[in-house]
């Protein structure tokens, strides 16, 4: 044990802690080494400095002599005794216990002290050991030993230990708090107890007889530690009473006084003020006992106001400095330090809104938009927001910056009908009021909700935003735009603008440390390269934005790229795993933020349904979903749900239902020209004629589908179009043409590891079943062994020709694809291949096999004579 090695040990801390029964314990169990024995000195009834040596002269039973100190008289009579003794309750004789100590250590060497005090005795040799909280575990069995001593009655049911681990953490572990709860055991159930918590002084108030005044109720005890303190040292508790933990910064701005940082050690020696050393940054904190009773003393003094309102300058202040920079390098860290305030914060919002002037609850709440977004806590944010609309006066920049903050929020919570009109006003105001920084953010709403719906006005919007933002130097301004424009080419699904613009975006979050950028730029590139069909770069991608999401706690960004790398997981045959992570994803969406990317989760999870032979799970899921989006202003990913449904309702037989599905979803989406979605369109309208069995319809309308996904580069959805024509070509007798396409089909499904789904797996038996009967099995491979060595565009050709009609010329500009006119501007403008596949989000390999089929076309043998051809025949370049 310490006391061996140390003269005097010192067992600091709050009252109630169990300091006394402690020291009782080490000295029971130090008996055996001490000669002349353990002696306990209980000063607790004594009242002034001088008595210390007099009340361990009582307990020793040595007699005071005339004209010496009596505490040298107890020192010389101790110089050869081996004897320890234990000093308990020295706070309020601190510097009579300080000098008896310091008297008989220096003069009887084989004497060790252990003494109990809130302070230090703060002497030479002296070794302070602060005594911490019980565990929980320690708390809960005290909990039922005392309370069993009363004569309670216990369970030991689960419930009822969860009820208790709850008392002893909200009493903080604290030994006298968790006995006196415990003695009420005979009257009251835990639940009971638990509820009484809210009034702690008036239940805890009951300890045995034999205790001294002070440890047979809370309050007592904890008036005893305030009554210790000096009348500065009482004013600076009062004040920082109001918070809920605090740093060294919250303490100087709040506590006030002429001397803070000196009153505040003076508080943490006293026991008054915990320190928590735990987390990256070291707090300080009341036990909750003490603060209810600093708080009671704080009303009494008149005091309240002046606290409140400092405490409320300074979280302005804190949450203004940080909102800047949350999207930046040093973002996670600040996002860290705002949600471990987050109790501050909200009582200051809640005095904010008790003032009669609005303007403190409008910066405060404009300066946590950031935070409400980046942490997921839009619900939360838009509840605030509502409130402080509610009450604004005439029309200032406060005003206009909080209907800015309520359409942010609005907006990465679902609500673009909220949005929309609260980002116009913020703009209207801006713009009545000059003030740019409020015009460009506004912009910046404006921009993500028309893009639902208006990607040329989107753009118009966002670019003016970034304009703007670069013109007042707001950075967050300029790199929110940018991202906003991302958003305006992931709806209208347009890959060219969308890569560059993402690579930007990628390029600026390097430069800026951000991985809150990276994580949105990293998903989007995820997304498009999953639908070119690079599935290994789509994992790499989402992989990287999953993680980054999680360090920068993103939920919205992250709930998208973990719905993408699930359909991924489908799209490579891990259906089941799949599934079970988009369920999870939407069972707590609403409990973790995600609940902005659940639209896009359900329209992916839809298709796995259907695709796993469960439409009616697709149907049940989407419910009224459709038509939720839709009053959100969301018609995006309403068309998305309609597709889902459209298909479920293709499988189910319903078709008149899946006809109408599918008129609703390209109504919704005819302003995005989004070429994934209307891919997908045809190819269920085609599955839909297929299923009457109007061959030709269906083939007209897959056929549509082949050309959009052809010209986007969808590469997955290009080749399920495929098979799917090839079932028209069964059913017309067409043998040779379908097996042909079906060999090339399974070809590149293999390579780009694109698994089938179990009703994908049974329409392709069916087909194989077929062309064996149609063909015979010696011509079926035949057929199978001529396709072996083809290239898309030449399957591609053989189904234009198959149609009587030749897409586009085999030669010459125009033969070209809109990919490969990509891919002719990026090496013109003098990219690698790499480079090239960056860009375009598609792997090396593929840009490879674009240049090989745009110098055949072109007939051109290199890169050089390529870019001259360009120039010579004044090609024009694809942004």
């Amino acid at each position: 044990m310490q006391i061996l090695e140390n003269r005097l040990i010192t067992l600091t801390g709050p009252g109630g802690n169990g300091k006394t029964r402690l020291a009782i314990k080490a000295g029971r169990a130090l008996l055996g080494s001490f000669e002349h024995g353990v002696w306990f000195i209980d000063l607790t009834g004594v009242l002034r400095d001088s008595g210390v040596a007099g009340a361990v002269s009582r307990v020793l039973g040595i007699l005071e002599e005339a004209g010496t100190a009596l505490s040298q008289t107890i020192a010389r009579q101790l110089e050869n005794r081996s004897i320890l003794l234990v000093l308990d309750n020295c706070e309020q004789v601190l510097a009579g216990s300080a000098d008896f100590s310091a008297a008989v250590l220096a003069n009887s060497p084989h004497v060790k002290i252990v003494a109990t005090s809130r302070e230090p005795l703060r002497i030479r040799g002296e070794l302070v050991s602060q005594i911490p909280p019980l565990s929980i575990d320690d708390g809960e069995n005290l909990f039922y030993e005392r309370g069993l001593q009363s004569g309670g009655v216990f369970s030991n049911g689960y419930s009822e230990s969860t009820v208790i681990r709850t008392i002893v953490k909200q009493l903080d572990c604290v030994p006298l708090a968790i006995e006196l709860a415990a003695a009420r055991s005979p009257m009251m159930d835990p639940e009971q107890i638990l509820a009484g918590l809210d009034r702690r002084f008036d239940l805890l108030n009951g300890g045995v007889r034999d205790a001294s005044a002070r440890s047979r109720s809370l309050r007592a005890s904890v008036v005893w530690s305030y009554d210790l303190m000096s009348p500065e040292e009482k004013a600076m508790a009062r004040r920082l009473s109001v918070l809920r933990g605090f740093t060294l910064e919250a303490a100087t701005a709040i506590g006030g006084g002429t001397a803070p940082l000196d009153q505040l050690q003076r508080l943490v020696e006293m026991s008054i003020v915990q320190v928590d050393r735990s987390g990256p940054q070291r707090r300080y904190r009341f036990l909750e006992t003490v603060r209810e009773y600093l708080l009671e003393q704080l009303v009494e003094n008149g005091e309240v106001l002046p606290a409140r309102s400092a405490h409320l300058a300074h979280f302005i202040d804190f949450s203004e400095f940080r909102a800047e920079h949350l999207i930046l390098g040093d973002g996670p860290i600040l996002m860290a330090q705002i949600q471990t305030e987050f109790d501050n914060l909200e009582d200051a919002l809640i005095f904010a809104e008790s003032l009669s002037d609005p303007s403190a609850l409008l910066r405060l709440l404009t300066a946590l938009t950031g935070y409400y977004e980046i942490w997921g806590q839009h619900q939360h944010g838009m509840r605030w927001f509502d409130t402080s609309l509610a009450r604004t006066r005439a029309p200032d920049v406060l005003v206009a910056r909080a209907y800015w903050g309520a359409s942010h929020v609005s907006a990465y919570g679902g609500r673009m009908d909220l949005a929309f009109p609260r980002a116009m006003r913020a703009l209207e105001l801006a713009r009545e009021i000059d003030d740019p920084w409020t015009e460009s953010r506004a912009l910046d709403i404006i921009g993500f909700a028309q893009a639902v719906s208006d990607p040329k006005g989107a753009r118009e919007s966002l670019s003016r935003c970034i304009e703007l933002g670069r013109q007042i130097n707001d950075g967050w301004a300029e790199t929110h735009g940018i991202k906003m424009i991302t958003v305006v080419y992931l709806f209208s699904h347009h890959v060219a603008g969308g890569s560059e613009t993402i690579q930007n975006l990628l390029l600026l979050a390097d430069e800026t440390e951000s991985r809150y950028l990276r994580a949105w730029g990293s998903a989007l590139k995820g997304y498009f390269a999953r639908d070119a069909g690079d599935f290994s770069a789509a994992r790499d991608s989402l992989d990287i934005s999953i993680e980054s999401a999680s360090y920068v706690g993103d939920p919205a960004t992250g709930g998208f790229a973990k719905a993408w790398s699930a359909a991924l997981k489908a799209d490579n045959g891990w259906v089941d795993e799949a599934r079970r992570e988009m369920q999870d994803m939407m069972q707590t969406a609403t409990a973790t933020g995600t609940f902005l990317a659940v639209p896009e989760t359900m329209f992916q999870l839809g298709l796995i349904e259907v695709g796993a032979g469960n439409p009616q799970a697709t149907i049940e899921m989407i419910g009224d979903h459709t038509e939720d989006l839709k009053s959100a202003g969301i018609p995006v990913w309403a068309a998305q749900l309609a597709l889902a449904n459209a298909s479920a309702h293709i499988a189910l037989g319903k078709l008149d239902e899946a006809n109408a599905l599918l008129d609703e979803a390209e109504e919704l989406a005819a302003s995005l020209d989004n070429p994934l979605l209307s891919g997908l369109n045809f190819f269920f309208r085609g599955q839909l004629s297929l299923a009457k069995g109007d061959l030709g319809a269906a083939e007209g309308r897959l056929h549509q589908a082949l050309e959009i996904q052809r010209d986007a580069a969808l590469l997955p959805g290009l080749l399920r179009t495929m098979e799917a024509i090839s079932s028209v070509l069964i059913a017309k007798e067409k043998g040779e043409d379908a097996a042909r396409i079906l060999t090339f089909v399974d070809q590149a499904r293999l390579e780009i590891q694109l698994e089938r789904s179990s009703v994908e797996l049974a329409r392709r038996s069916s087909q194989s079943y077929a062309l064996e009967n149609l063909l015979g099995i010696s011509n079926l491979e035949k057929m199978q062994s001529k396709a072996k060595n083809a290239d898309l565009e030449e399957i591609i050709g053989l189904m234009s020709r198959m149609r009587g009609k030749r897409a586009r010329p085999l030669t010459g500009w125009d033969s070209l694809t809109p990919t490969e006119r990509r891919v002719v501007s990026l090496t013109t403008a003098g990219l690698s291949n790499p480079q090239i596949a960056e860009r375009m989000f598609i792997a090396r390999g593929t840009v490879k096999v674009h240049l090989s089929h745009i110098y055949e076309k072109l007939d051109v043998a290199s890169r050089t004579q390529l870019a001259a051809k360009a120039v010579a025949d004044g090609f024009e370049v694809v942004n």
